[in-house]
């Protein structure tokens, strides 16, 4: 399989110049074309595409499923061009560049973004086995938290692909994070563990609704510390879960259009235990776009717990995960938790590859960067451990500053922020807000 682009296809690229710049021109979709996918296989790129041959289509169309094709992290770079063969009739040529999928890793990092909780291991995955978007990893680490665990999702399972399995186990023996509650340090040792299963089926390109059950194991290194609800310090409880997710946007690691909405149900111990509690949690993002550059993102969120009883090592935070921009450091415990984004996105280096041909790994020839300004406000805040939602509790910062987007959807983020309290912050972090 060629690396390049074929003389043909270079051809086809000329001759649907005409096409690509009319981007509300409407055209009859022939045949689809795929080049470039030596392990991936083709259906994998066909069930992100909103089209099918026989569809009319446009030339937004057609960005916005490249864009969708790119989000499955399984190609450094993707192609789409629209190949007239008759009149107001098109063949589609797709042209992908595969990423590195096996790989062992190294296992770096700092758990809830503090450099004091600093952990390093080892894991092995490959991200794409069988060519089918599978992921399968194995890893552990020592340090703070010490954990090993194992994972394999598939996207599309069954006769038609359309379902979703999910399989993973945990073990950690570590520190359960806490500033409230129990210890003078705000952190409870214990142990802990799970074994989960998911089982999922997605209609048609946007919607999934899944079903998951999970085992799980908690024991207080110090029973005066109530981590834990039973009396012998040890909690062993199963727990389901229903979820729903419609996800339209065109790119999952930093959107500029689309929706995406996640709703789920928890239900903690099934009767075979004193657990018993239940969670709603819910996360909802738009993406508009204005002006065909910049981008309006929204974005509110929330989770909830109702039950006779909620055990510490299940309280919610912000200042861990869920961050405020301008209260970047500060953290907020509780039981529930709601908050929301707000974020201009201005294109100072539209997304673009950038290529090193001579590059001896060929997953790093092709790289897509970007920059973008970005204009922001956050807010959030917890209840229902030692206060309800009151907006002197409230947290929140306005600022702005630059995304840098990398390649395999790596993203640096420097800021300015001014929050709740008065003080100016710089941040400078990796991973969007929104």
């Amino acid at each position: 399989m060629s690396r390049g682009i074929t003389a043909l296809s270079v051809l086809f690229l000329v001759s649907s110049f005409s096409f690509a710049q009319d981007s509300v021109r409407t055209a009859l979709l022939n045949k689809i074309y795929i080049q470039g996918n030596e392990e991936t296989k083709a259906s994998v790129i066909l069930r992100e595409l909103p089209f099918a041959p026989g569809d009319s289509v446009t030339n937004r169309e057609i960005e916005y499923a490249r864009d969708r094709v790119y989000s499955t992290r399984l190609f450094t770079k993707v192609l789409m061009e629209p190949v007239p063969v008759r009149a107001n009739e098109i063949d589609l040529l797709i042209y992908v560049e595969e990423r590195w999928y096996i790989w062992p890793y190294p296992v770096v990092g700092i758990r809830d973004r503090d450099w004091k909780r600093f952990y390093a291991g080892a894991g092995i995955a490959d991200m794409n086995f069988r060519g089918l978007d599978e992921k399968l990893a194995g890893m552990f680490a020592l340090g703070y938290d010490p954990f090993a665990a194992v994972r394999f999702r598939s996207p599309g399972i069954g006769s038609h692909r359309d379902y979703l399995l999910t399989m993973s186990g945990s073990y950690s023996k570590g520190r359960s994070i806490g500033v409230q509650a129990g210890s003078a340090s705000g952190e409870f040792k214990g142990t802990f563990g799970d074994i989960s299963v998911e089982i999922g089926r997605r209609f048609g390109l946007f919607s999934t609704i899944s079903l998951g059950a999970s085992y799980n194991y908690v024991s207080s290194g110090d029973d005066s510390l109530r981590l834990v609800l039973s009396p012998n310090g040890t909690d062993v409880f199963a727990a389901a879960k229903l979820s729903y997710v419609y996800d339209s946007r065109n790119l999952r690691s930093y959107a500029t259009d689309g929706t995406f909405i996640s709703i789920r149900l928890e239900k903690y111990g099934l009767g075979e235990s004193l657990v018993n509690f239940g969670r709603l949690s819910a996360d909802a993002r738009k993406y508009f776009q204005i002006g065909g550059a910049l981008t309006l993102a929204a974005r509110l969120y929330g989770n909830f717990a109702e039950g006779p009883a909620i055990p510490v090592y299940d309280d919610v935070f912000i200042g861990y995960f869920e961050r405020i921009r301008g209260m970047f450091n500060s953290v907020s415990q509780g039981v529930d938790m709601a908050g929301g984004n707000l974020e201009i996105r201005i294109p100072i280096v539209r997304q673009m590859y950038i290529e090193i041909p001579d590059f001896p790994l060929k997953e790093f020839i092709s790289n897509r960067i970007g920059l973008y300004w970005n204009f922001f406000a956050d807010a959030g805040e917890t209840a229902g451990r030692e206060f309800d939602f009151d907006k002197r509790n409230l947290l929140f910062g306005y600022g702005g500053g630059v995304s840098l987007l990398l390649p395999y959807d790596l993203i640096l983020q420097a800021d300015c922020a001014r929050g709740s309290d008065g003080h100016v912050e710089f941040i400078l972090d990796f991973g969007a807000t929104i």
